[in-house]
């Protein structure tokens, strides 16, 4: 029983012997056959351990016919040899890219190699150009595939594979990405400017370039959204495509935003000038099919050669559609010999630049900014004129594009902004209550380093304080700066506020205000004009509601009717800059404005009476002649709303309400009215008659316009301003009945 309890033991421990060398066979067999498998289309492999720093086995080298080359043969080494020494060799006969040579060389691989198994990696690979052993070209691919042994020695198995083929499918694929990407519009799918340009030079045929934008583009960015202006832009391209026929040699090419350049092979006025009428119906079309505002496009051509540059022909197209735009007379225009006598008054004035500045030729001026409900004098904006020795006023639409063009408006900026420090620091001494006067900086002195450093070391020689010298930067210039929050930082560390100006203009995010760190956000006139438009009202009321949750504060620019005013009143715009309030004056007529900071003088208009005014004219179609407002007490016509219209109209200047009103009275009064007239008008029966409330009287009578009699009607609202004093005021408006 013992032996064959024995017999049975030593039975089963060799069949659990014969499993485990089975198993152990089975295993070997499965990595030979996936070690074949992952080598059969190598060129080279070989094993190393790379904790020993040696390769232990033969290796050969395959070529294109399968011939066999001894590998270490061919570097010119023994086998076994050192890891580190085969690499070097292999380096140096094999690669043919140095920085490869580099990465391969000596310990720095095997090192590497350590450490990647050291981070849980198992596999490491290399790729680099190097010549097999015919002297071919060719692109390996080399991996290490990690392991450890029953050592706890970091061995792999290296394995080489030509991958040139591979590699020339990638670098033509990638090629053709990049053609894709440097030639092709993303928004459009068809040729960019830059493919443009070669295709005229390609085809070589004289003809004409016109350049088309449309006119207040930036408006259906603003009320509509950027994706619908995508839509706009490529429903653009297509009505550019219809126009055109291909198959005679015309071609177009989307530039940026709504701008594109059209390419036709002849001189034909007539010709162009029919393709741009198709262009503007179908464009008619669109904007009902799209729901947006009417699509206005303007054109300027020019005609171009084979030996004329084609950002030339360019240029003199946008100058001719600039021209177009500002004439309003067709949509379309042609570049003219005019054109070019322009072009040469342009290069006088860079020529003069720098002599005219030295001379101070450049003047400020001032543009003030009220708040709408108080009527305060809130800040300023500085704005400059060329005035030549001889008197001759060069508008800043002129030459500021064109400094700006050439990089000369750096030294412009400087001048006016130290001019305005000198100015502001002059009147502070005089003892005026002085406002903050802004300063445009243009976006090429952003880009200057260490800019707000520079204007704070102005203010520090002059000694004014910066909060008196705000800065202003457009929109556009904002959004292309990528260091503009860095820009702003710097600028307020050194005490300076920042306002965007011209916002509406650009393309910018609402929700990136916040980021940007401005203080105050300028509603650009385009916006401003679209007030009476739902959207329009809704856009303004959603930016001032948002830019003061970010606690930024609003002005309106290009303010010019009193209904602009009354909304942007009621929404809580902070402040307004316009025609409504002032045009932009000299030094001399804003240091005046200091004195009296409450515009229209004495008079501190209450908002019901506002009110109350403007739902009363708003509801009277009448041809208003004028309008005034008269301080009873004092016996004073005071600066206010239309006193111009009224000294126009009546010849009358003084500023003297009793003489004003005798001398209408004996001269323009038809006889039978006079008596009348002058009791309904007289100060001392007004101030008699005047209650304690608001009250509005109406008088109509016939006086002499041109000789001839004319039927009018006068409006007298008289009120008095609580907490003001007891002087009665007057506001008069009169009317033409016929």
């Amino acid at each position: 029983m013992l032996k064959y309890l024995s017999y049975m033991s030593n039975e089963q421990d060799q069949s659990a012997e014969t499993q485990r060398i089975k198993q152990l066979q089975r295993a070997l067999y499965y990595e030979s056959q996936f070690r074949n498998a992952i080598v059969s289309d190598a060129v080279c492999f070989y094993d190393v351990n790379i904790t020993r720093d040696l390769i232990e086995t033969d290796f050969f080298f395959r070529d294109d016919k399968k011939n066999f080359i001894s590998v270490p043969d061919y570097v010119g080494i023994n086998t076994p040899c050192r890891f580190t020494d085969f690499i070097n060799k292999w380096a140096e006969i094999m690669i043919l890219d140095l920085s490869q040579k580099t990465l391969t060389n000596i310990s720095v691989l095997r090192e590497k190699l350590l450490s990647v198994y050291s981070e849980g990696k198992r596999e490491y690979t290399l790729n680099y150009w190097g010549e097999d052993v015919t002297g071919k070209k060719i692109y390996f691919n080399q991996r290490f595939l990690l392991t450890q042994n029953e050592f706890n020695e970091i061995c792999a198995l290296s394995i080489i594979k030509d991958y040139t083929q591979v590699k020339e499918f990638d670098d033509e694929y990638l090629t053709s990405e990049l053609e894709k990407i440097a030639y092709e519009d993303p928004i459009t799918n068809g040729i960019n400017y830059f493919k443009f340009k070669e295709k005229v030079i390609e085809e070589g045929k004289p003809g004409s370039i016109i350049c088309l934008d449309i006119h207040s583009f930036k408006v259906i960015n603003s009320i509509c959204g950027i994706t619908r202006g995508d839509d706009v832009i490529k429903a653009i391209w297509e009505a550019i495509r219809i126009a055109i026929d291909s198959s005679k040699g015309e071609f177009a090419a989307h530039i940026n935003a709504d701008h594109y350049i059209i390419f036709i092979p002849t001189e034909n006025k007539d010709d162009i000038i029919a393709r741009m009428k198709s262009i503007t119906l179908t464009l008619m079309v669109i904007s009902v099919d799209l729901d947006v505002p009417q699509l206005q496009p303007y054109f300027g051509v020019s005609y171009w050669k084979p030996a004329k540059k084609i950002e030339l022909a360019y240029s003199e197209a946008v100058t001719a559609k600039h021209n177009a735009k500002y004439s309003q007379k067709q949509n379309y225009d042609f570049f003219s010999i005019e054109d070019t006598k322009r072009l040469v008054k342009e290069k006088e004035m860079m020529d003069s630049f720098e002599e005219s500045l030295a001379k101070k030729e450049f003047k400020i001026w001032f543009q003030p900014k009220y708040t709408p409900k108080t009527r305060y004098l809130e800040g300023a904006e500085a704005l400059v004129r060329w005035v030549k020795p001889d008197g001759t006023v060069i508008p800043p639409s002129e030459f500021i594009p064109l400094f700006e063009r050439n990089n000369m408006i750096r030294n412009l900026d400087e001048y006016i902004f130290r001019n305005v420090c000198m100015l502001q620091k002059k009147w502070l001494d005089e003892g005026k209550n002085i406002v903050p006067v802004s300063v445009n900086l243009s976006r090429v002195s952003l880009y200057y380093k260490n800019v707000a450093e520079q204007y704070k070391k102005i203010t520090e020689i002059i000694k004014i304080d910066p909060k008196y010298v705000p800065i202003e930067i457009t929109e556009t210039a904002a959004i292309t700066n990528e260091d503009v929050s860095v820009l702003a930082d710097s600028f307020h560390k050194n005490g300076f506020s920042l306002i965007m100006d011209d916002f509406g203009s650009g393309y910018s995010s609402l929700a990136s205000l916040n980021l940007m760190h401005f203080d105050t956000l300028k509603l650009d006139k385009s916006l401003v004009d679209y007030i009476g438009n739902y959207s329009g009202n809704r856009l303004i009321e959603h930016t001032i509601a948002l830019a003061k949750e970010l606690g930024i504060k609003i002005t309106a620019e290009g303010v010019e009717t009193e209904n602009q005013v009354q909304f942007l009143k009621r929404i809580g715009c902070d402040n307004i800059q316009g025609f409504f309030y002032s045009k932009p004056v000299s030094a001399e007529a804003y240091s005046k404005v200091l004195n009296n900071q409450q515009f229209g003088g004495e008079l501190k208009p209450l908002d019901y009476i506002e009110e109350h005014l403007y739902e009363f004219n708003a509801s009277l179609v009448r041809t208003e002649l004028y309008s005034l407002v008269v301080n009873l007490t004092k016996n004073k016509v005071l600066d206010y709303t239309e006193r111009d219209d009224w000294k126009t109209e009546t010849g009358i200047f003084e500023n003297d309400y009793d003489i004003a009103v005798e001398r209408i009275k004996n001269e323009l009064i038809s006889e039978e009215y006079k008596e009348e007239f002058y009791e309904f008008m007289e100060r001392h029966n007004l101030l008699k008659s005047f209650n304690s409330t608001n009250e509005t009287r109406v008088f109509e009578y016939k006086r002499l316009v041109h000789n001839e009699l004319m039927r009018m009607r006068i409006i007298l609202n008289l009120f008095k301003i609580p907490q003001t004093g007891d002087d009665k005021y007057a506001y008069i408006k009169v009317y033409n009945l016929n």
